[in-house]
């Protein structure tokens, strides 16, 4: 509702500013458009608004496609990159807050994370199929295994804050029963990012997300369980390989939220 009362305010102050140049043709313009607002139902309005928001949804989804299809023009590329957090993570996780229940769209942001996952990936280690993986996510012709058993469930929970000195850390018990929902834990980033709240208390690995790409201390951490099961025997384990395997069936969330929660401790 937040995001549709601003969105609200910005259509109507784009509205009230014209040539002035125009004089009485810009008056009457304005007054035109106020006439047609005033005649739209409740419904009407927040419609409009809704389609303005997937616009700009659909805007920043392009945007991110046409970046990796050029970067991975180039792929793996002659220089190793360290692996870092993406600069596309904020840029998915506004289009995920404005498409709300769009399944269409969140499956095009899936497909995005994990193409983004794969080509920094490759840039690191130098490895080719690293691309191929990242080309097959971007094409939406990449195979995902069912999710038998919710591995995340094991990563406890967490608190991120941006005050540590005045925070209020709510305890495990005041988790709501279904706050692993995807639709609750999307509120939360939003609330989060957009600094309507500075504490939250979340499953992880939310909470080290949030820290790492919004900023924040983290506080109460349950420790990671063991993941070296789903990692084959004839490979190291490593925060980066768990990743590989976990992020295609979590879709919900970004790889990089996954690949936090797994560092270790600093």
């Amino acid at each position: 509702m937040r995001l549709l009362v601003a969105a609200s305010c910005l259509l109507l102050m784009v509205g009230c500013v014209g040539p002035h140049s125009s004089g009485a043709l810009w008056a009457q313009q304005n007054l035109e458009q106020e006439l047609i607002i005033g005649r739209q139902t409740e419904a009407e309005r927040l419609g409009k608004l809704h389609a303005y928001e997937l616009a700009l949804a659909d805007e920043s989804l392009a945007s991110e496609r046409m970046r990796l299809s050029s970067a991975l023009q180039d792929c793996p590329g002659a220089t190793r990159l360290n692996l870092q957090l993406s600069p596309g993570d904020r840029v998915r996780d506004s289009v995920r807050v404005r498409i709300g229940e769009d399944a269409p769209r969140h499956a095009a942001v899936a497909q995005l994370a994990l193409a983004d996952w794969g080509l920094r990936r490759a840039q690191a280690a130098g490895a080719a199929h690293f691309c191929d993986d990242a080309r097959q996510a971007l094409s939406g012709t990449s195979s995902v295994a069912s999710n038998t058993s919710d591995v995340l469930a094991q990563f406890g929970s967490a608190t991120v804050t941006r005050g540590v000195q005045t925070a209020s850390v709510p305890s495990a018990s005041a988790l709501p029963a279904n706050e692993a929902d995807p639709a609750i834990a999307g509120l939360t980033l939003s609330n989060y990012a957009l600094g309507y709240t500075d504490t939250v208390r979340a499953r992880a690995p939310l909470p080290q997300y949030l820290a790492a790409v919004y900023g924040g201390v983290l506080l109460n951490v349950d420790p990671p369980p063991s993941l070296n099961i789903w990692v084959p025997s004839d490979q190291a384990f490593t925060p980066e390989s768990a990743v590989d395997l976990l992020a295609p069936v979590y879709p919900q969330g970004e790889p990089d939220a996954i690949y936090t929660a797994l560092q270790p401790k600093q």
